[in-house]
């Protein structure tokens, strides 16, 4: 009874114990899984494909039976004459062809859809992801200010009960450790928010949810970069553009018209005469309608051309704007590393080793604290800049398509 009852308790902590770390690959391929998006995509690409399958097929033969001169003033059957036979339509024009490569352009441009419903997805989790990285780290330099706010107090109380301080002092540190708390309690509810965002994203709940990790404080440098054609929208609009045309094609092919061609057996009852019977059929086309709709197709496929063409120009437009964005932000984060933070910090040790001994008040020792606080978390946000620009840079490299 008592290994039963450690068990369940085993059990039981194993059930409550805290999420394992979340990294960026490993939300990214959350998302891939249990995103209904990218699966709909999926699915649309797959019944694409099997419309190449059917595409161009053969018609179905038609079999045809006749029975003539049955009955009325003739002697029943005796007198009928019965034809059976078969009937088989053949497409002119390349009308097999062009159907084939409609159904195969349509199929690749779903596929280049679900490569974009990929980009946007893995785009908009590593965005979340920065943002809980960005608020997790802010917490934590609000928690470090808060220890130092309470050790503050500390200190001014224990100076005011010996006589070396004022209950000015005591007051001023209380009010310093209420305003980082204040801080502190909305810093806890924008990081809140941000991992209701980035499990949505992903596909699990909040419980689920574990610490997110990456290398924050890491950046590269990043050549210049130009946009290449194998981009999914670019793709995908080349892939619509062709389908287009081969729909233009199709249709100056219905000018050309299909011929029916038949092949059966003939039995006249009457002289028991058995027989073989040749057919052929064919439309005039005295209205050439394909042609007219041939051109207005031709001008759809111009069309999805200059739509690329834009398109393409946004988007190295985008590309441009993103790098320019994260040289930026580089420049800002090795500035306030290199040159804020350390003077930030040397101001704080000269304010406290002069309060020790007299020299600065005890609100100028608060103020150099809580500016230091400021600038780390303002290094904090020109890394988020940097991550947040490198994210939208992301979606035109390798590791993003």
């Amino acid at each position: 009874m008592t290994k039963m009852i450690l068990l369940l308790c085993s059990v039981a902590v194993a059930g409550i114990a805290d999420p394992e770390p979340l990294t960026l690959e490993q939300a990214l391929e959350l998302a891939r899984t249990n995103s209904s998006e990218l699966r709909a995509a999926r699915m649309v690409a797959q019944a694409a494909e099997k419309g190449i399958e059917a595409a161009g097929l053969w018609n179905n033969p038609i079999l045809k039976m006749e029975a003539e001169g049955i009955g009325g003033d003739l002697n029943g059957f005796n007198d009928g004459e019965y034809t059976i036979g078969l009937m088989q339509r053949f497409k002119r024009g390349g009308k097999r062809k062009h159907e084939r490569d409609i159904a195969f352009q349509a199929f690749d441009a779903s596929g280049n859809v679900v490569s974009e419903v990929g980009l946007k997805l893995a785009e908009q989790v590593r965005l979340a992801f920065i943002e809980v990285m960005t608020q997790q780290e802010t917490g934590k330099v609000r928690a470090e200010q808060e220890q130092l706010g309470r050790a503050f107090v500390e200190v001014a109380k224990r100076r005011y009960e010996a006589g070396g301080g004022s209950e000015l002092d005591v007051v001023q540190a209380e009010l310093a450790l209420e305003e980082i708390i204040l801080t502190q309690t909305c810093c806890f509810g924008d990081l809140a928010a941000v991992q209701e965002t980035l499990a949505s994203l992903i596909g699990i709940s909040m419980k689920q949810l574990g610490e997110t990790v990456s290398p924050y404080y890491e950046l590269e440098l990043l050549e210049p970069l130009a946009l290449d054609d194998s981009y999914p929208a670019l793709q995908r609009l080349a892939a619509e553009s062709e389908k287009v045309r081969a729909e233009a094609r199709q249709a100056k092919a219905k000018d050309a018209s299909d011929v029916l061609l038949g092949a059966g057996y003939k039995y006249e009852a009457a002289g028991n005469i058995d027989s073989f019977v040749f057919s052929i059929a064919m439309p005039l086309s005295f209205n050439k309608r394909g042609r007219a709709e041939s051109a207005a197709a031709s001008l759809r496929a111009d069309a999805v051309l200059a739509e690329r063409a834009e398109v393409r120009r946004k988007l190295q437009a985008e590309l441009a704007t993103a790098l320019a964005l994260y040289n930026g932000a580089m420049v800002e984060v090795e500035l306030t590393k290199n040159k804020l933070i350390p003077k930030a910090e040397q101001a704080y040790e000269l304010s406290r080793v002069g309060y020790d001994i007299g020299r600065f008040s005890w609100l100028e020792l608060i103020a150099a604290q809580q500016n230091l606080a400021d600038i780390r978390i303002r290094y904090i946000i020109s890394l988020r800049d940097a991550h947040l620009a490198r994210a939208q840079i992301s979606k035109f490299m390798k590791e993003g398509v």
